[in-house]
């Protein structure tokens, strides 16, 4: 993408995204139920309404199918959450946000790396929102990441990320709608071992995929246990390596399986 703008946690650049689109008092943003409460705190944030769309039983993300009946004259931007590592199919949900003239946010906080159709996560949509805390594939202790392809688009969101103090009047600038700014800065230390960590992000994805394929040629076959689908055309950088359980297949209660592993 032409445009990176570095904020100092997702959850600010979730923000400052929705922020960025323009979303207003009761317009209404579609996002998912399964996921971190911030995909659907960003639209409150900004007195919006956050509406959730179901998702696919078989890779926890939103689609196009569960988008559209969501849909109203109110609805203004779609947060499509690519959930444990694996990017929702993202061209249907494009055509269907064109068709609507619906701003789209990638929530890839968990998928850094991911490619669909042979495309990087965070490309996909009108902007992708990266998470760096501590516990993601790559971190600065705190830290994140917005990436967007629009010039009006990355401005807005590095106005809003620094309280719109750049807003003088000869920068004719003359959509102020959620220019109120806030301090979503990245630090220079967090910068540096960002960039640090960015070079290591290849290998830390393959070793995890290595680990995941050989746990599955382990646990495949087994009764009751549904491993992960992967999308046509995408792969999978394993954020969670989500199983599903049939208890009443196996006779093993969940809570049972549970105490077992722990």
């Amino acid at each position: 993408v032409d445009h990176a703008i570095s904020v100092n946690s997702c959850t600010s650049g979730l923000y400052a995204a929705v922020g960025a689109a323009g979303v207003a008092p009761g317009d209404e943003v579609i996002c998912s139920p399964y996921t971190m409460a911030a995909s659907a705190t960003a639209a409150i944030a900004f007195n919006a309404v956050p509406v959730f769309a179901d998702i696919d039983p078989a890779t926890y993300c939103l689609t196009a199918e569960t988008i559209r009946p969501c849909i109203t004259p109110r609805t203004r931007v779609i947060i499509a959450v690519h959930i444990f590592g694996q990017v929702a199919d993202m061209d249907p949900i494009m055509a269907l946000a064109a068709e609507h003239d619906l701003t789209v946010i990638e929530d890839a906080a968990q998928c850094p790396f991911a490619t669909y159709k042979g495309r990087p996560a965070g490309g996909l949509g009108h902007m992708g929102v990266f998470s760096f805390n501590y516990h993601k594939h790559i971190h600065t202790g705190e830290g994140g990441m917005v990436t967007t392809g629009d010039a009006r688009l990355a401005e807005r969101l590095q106005l809003i990320r620094n309280h719109a103090e750049a807003v003088v009047g000869l920068k004719g600038v003359d959509d102020l709608v959620n220019m109120i700014g806030f301090n979503f800065r990245l630090g220079e230390i967090e910068a540096a071992i960002g960039l640090s960590q960015m070079a290591k992000g290849p290998d830390l994805i393959a070793a995890r995929q290595a680990n995941v394929a050989h746990l599955e040629k382990a646990l495949n076959g087994l009764p009751g246990l549904t491993l992960p689908a992967v999308g046509e055309g995408s792969d999978h950088v394993y954020y969670v390596h989500a199983l599903d359980w049939d208890g009443a297949a196996t006779g093993v209660p969940r809570d049972l399986l549970v105490r077992a592993l722990k």
